[in-house]
């Protein structure tokens, strides 16, 4: 029964992919058609899918149309006398569309025209035929049935309801521009700009416009604030981000595993039953941590956070279960201390630590770990500690000795959710550091032990499966996985040229923790996942260490003790047609506007091109959303029916707002281009839009590298 549930599930997601892909392009071609033929224009095809080389499941013809479903499930078209889009038969197409006075007034064709008026050298029903307006009322037809479609389709998900994520504060990424200017777990964002917010999407759309600084409207715990934030786009994002995650709340997730596997075997099997009667219809609420009512995700954290390396006793629906402590997996080296690259204002006005100065001891440790630091200081939070003494190296290599106070906010995890080029943090010491690939302390049990100060380039992960798919900095080997662009190289010039792509913090604090051990065969022993590394001395040679195991570590731990819970959400249902025809129109506009906000940001360099998605991208995209409510599937319609339009307007031959260019310029001059200059800017517009095509499929297919 689950195999027949996966097929109906895998079949239906498929046909809601070809339903909505070919919907949108069905009805631009129809608006052509519908209007072309209220002009009196022929439209001699109308093809629901494409009939190349004449393969067609049917066809029939009425009037003077052949209507007929294509074999290739691409979309559609109209094909209208005297109208091409093909630059190479635009000018054979002109020709056909011509009919002189003399032959059509021996075929009785045509009346003769009025004392007044030019006769017209084309068939009077071509498309060449008709007034300019009439040809802009055609051009503009499907663009004017696609924004149509879109608010229909958005429309009919307000009716239906529709949930979003809510406009808040879940975690904050390390020395990101939010952490910098103070925003927490739970704050809500109540207005953007001053254009109220109630959706997490408002907040990274705001970011795609490239705004130098964004106003944030924050309520925090009933208290208002006003906070101003730039959004940073550092090198190689493909846009520009502020860093922060979303909001959860106390409600588990109904998974079918309430636990991933790589965490199970640390949750006993009393804890597992009692998580496992969480389900979509009876949700279990999570209500307290050590016998302390937790109202919120961020005193969840701070409850749970005071336990950080023990255990916690969690009541869901009245009923206790034990939480383990997880431990996080490492390995026997120990890195150098990178950089502060981020320090949060007050800190910077007690101390004067800033950006390019380097921890060098905490608390007169000088071996201290810079991916266990967190920990180690969330820990004196813990035992009450009220500040740190901190040894600072200044960029220009004096030594100072500074006492820095520690703050008593644990709500805020200081790995939130790391990408791959964040950066270490602590809240509570309010500083951000970049950890170096540098080897600074090895345990004895490494044999061979490899020199101090050699430099990682490149981390194999032994007999691992790779979590990551297919991406530009990881390759698969015959042993596992191999993860490589670590470190930054020199140019012919001896010039460091940036050309990291991910850092230590994500290859061991992330990506490590979520690696599967490779399935052994039945008739094979199990192996153990390990870890080789590609190592460079500081004169430039090369060396392979052999693997080193893989460690459960005694005092780092994960985070989020292994359980998920869901996002916060809101919902909201239109009361009647009306008010969903209203927001449905409001939604289509607005994401309208977003897409031109875009494609300026786009041309800007403030978004970059590899953030673009192209046909298999967008397939897969509507593929997933199919698996979800109706509400979103509708909703991601109207986006892609908006952009269809947009991006059809833009003045490129031979697209519609190519054509509309073209009878502007006829409107004006009272005379349509010149035939060749037509020809020459099509193929030069075909040229563009060939090239876009094969951009975006090859970044869908990760021929280029998105990162």
């Amino acid at each position: 029964m689950e195999i027949l549930g996966t097929i109906w599930t895998v079949t239906i997601g498929v046909l809601l992919v070809i339903l909505g892909f070919n919907a949108l392009i069905v009805v631009h071609e129809w608006g052509h058609f519908i209007v072309a033929r209220l002009c009196g224009v022929r439209c001699e095809k109308f093809y629901i899918w494409f009939d190349f080389w004449r393969l067609k499941f049917f066809k029939f013809k009425w009037g003077d149309t052949e209507y007929g479903l294509g074999l290739f499930p691409l979309g559609g078209y109209v094909k209208m006398l005297g109208q091409e889009d093909n630059p190479g038969a635009i000018q054979a197409e002109i020709e056909r569309a011509k009919l002189t006075q003399v032959e059509t007034a021996e075929t009785g064709g045509l009346a003769p025209p009025a004392p007044d008026e030019k006769p017209s050298i084309f068939a009077p029903d071509s498309y060449l035929s008709k007034k300019v307006r009439q040809r802009l009322a055609i051009i503009v037809a499907g663009v004017i049935m696609n924004f149509l479609f879109a608010i229909v389709c958005a429309a009919a998900a307000y009716m239906i309801g529709v949930t979003d994520i809510v406009s808040a504060v879940g975690n904050v990424v390390p020395g990101s521009p939010a952490w910098e200017a103070g925003l927490r777990t739970g704050d809500r964002i109540t207005a953007i700009d001053g254009k109220p917010s109630k959706a997490f999407i408002d907040v990274r759309q705001k970011m795609v416009s490239g705004n130098k600084k964004v106003q944030l409207n924050i309520d925090r715990n009933g208290e208002a604030m006003t906070v101003n934030v730039a959004p940073r786009k550092r090198d190689r994002d493909l846009y520009p981000q502020i860093g922060i995650l979303p909001l959860h709340n106390l409600e588990l997730l109904p998974l079918e595993e309430p636990v991933s596997p790589l965490r199970k075997k640390y949750f006993a099997d009393e804890t597992l039953e009692v998580l496992k009667k969480n389900t979509k219809e009876k949700p279990l609420q999570l209500e307290k941590v050590n016998g302390q009512i937790v109202g919120s995700y961020a005193e969840y954290q701070d409850a749970q956070l005071k336990s950080v390396g023990k255990e916690i006793t969690c009541t869901f629906g009245g009923t206790d279960a034990i939480i383990p402590a997880i431990p996080m997996r490492e390995i026997p080296f120990r890195f150098k201390m990178g950089k502060i690259v981020s320090v949060l204002p007050d800190v910077h006005e007690q101390t004067g630590i800033e950006p390019g100065d380097t921890i060098i001891s905490v608390d007169d440790d000088a071996e201290v770990d810079p991916l266990k630091l967190p920990q180690i200081l969330l820990q004196k939070v813990n035992a009450e500690q009220k500040s740190v003494k901190l040894v600072i190296r200044k960029a220009n290599g004096i030594e100072q000795t500074l006492g820095v106070e520690l703050k008593p906010i644990r709500s805020i995890p200081d790995f939130a959710g790391l990408s791959m080029r964040d950066p270490m943090s602590s809240t509570a010491l309010g500083l951000a550091w970049n950890v170096e690939p540098v080897i600074a302390a090895v345990d004895e049990s490494v044999q061979p032990a490899p020199a101090i100060g050699n430099k990682v380039i490149a981390v194999e992960f032994v007999n691992g499966e790779s979590p990551l798919g297919r991406n530009s900095f990881s390759k698969t080997t015959e042993e596992g996985f191999l993860v490589y662009d670590i470190v930054d190289k020199l140019n012919s010039e001896g010039k460091v040229v940036s050309e990291r792509k991910i850092d230590i913090p994500y290859i061991f604090s992330f990506l490590l923790q979520e690696v599967q051990t490779k399935k052994a065969p039945k008739e094979e022993e199990q192996k153990p996942l390990s870890v080789r590394l590609t190592l460079e001395s500081p004169n430039g040679e090369r060396m392979v260490i052999v693997s080193v195991p893989v460690l459960e570590s005694t005092d780092w731990y994960y985070m989020d003790r292994g359980i998920a819970l869901k996002l916060e959400e809101s919902f909201f249902q239109a009361g009647g047609l009306g008010e969903a025809l209203s927001r449905g129109t409001v939604k289509t506009i607005y994401v309208s506007l977003l897409i031109y906000r875009s494609l300026n940001s786009l041309i800007n360099g403030t978004v970059s091109p590899k953030a673009l998605n192209g046909p298999v991208g967008i397939v897969m995209i509507i593929y997933q959303v199919a698996q979800g409510p109706w509400s979103d599937y509708l909703l991601l319609l109207c986006l892609i029916g908006a952009n269809l339009a947009v991006i059809n307007l833009l003045p490129i031959p031979p697209l519609d707002g190519g054509h509309v260019l073209f009878l502007m310029y006829e409107g004006v001059f009272r005379r349509p281009p010149n035939e060749l200059v037509q020809v020459i800017l099509s193929y030069v517009g075909l040229f563009l839009i060939l090239v876009l095509m094969i951009w975006t499929i090859s970044l869908d297919l990760s021929c280029i590298p998105r990162w």
